[in-house]
Order: structure tokens, then C-alpha cells, then sequence
């Protein structure tokens, strides 16, 4: 699974929009749709701030072996 596929599972199960994840992340609505379809790589600021508003690890986001 990638990074983006990742996000998108976790923003699903939290019952968030992309627009609400990208008003919680302070990045545009755009910026999460292309970080969701590996479009673009965001920062690890932007990735630690993600993995905040989603309740998982940033470990859990990056690492294609986390669990």
C-alpha cells in the first residue's frame, strides 16, 4: 500500500472529507488529492501533522511494512 492509499484509508475510517483533512493539515484541498493519488510527496512536517489529525503513527504512513 502506498503513502497515499494509506492516507486515504485512515481519513475514511476517521469519516473525513479532503477538504476537512486539508482545513485540519493547513495544505490545500488539492494538495490532498494529489498526496492521495502519489501525485506528490508532502513534507514530514505536513506528514506529521496528517498522521496527528488521522491517529496513527507517521511510521504507520511511511512505512509500506507498518501494520
Amino acid at each position: 500500500m502506498t503513502i497515499g492509499e494509506r492516507i486515504r484509508q485512515k481519513r475514511k475510517e476517521r469519516d473525513l472529507t479532503q477538504r476537512e483533512l486539508a482545513r485540519l493539515s493547513g495544505v490545500s484541498n488539492n494538495m490532498i488529492s494529489y498526496i492521495e493519488r502519489d501525485l506528490r510527496t508532502p513534507s514530514i512536517q505536513t506528514l506529521k501533522r496528517i498522521a496527528k489529525i488521522l491517529r496513527c503513527s507517521l511510521d504507520y504512513i511511511c512505512n509500506d511494512k507498518a501494520g
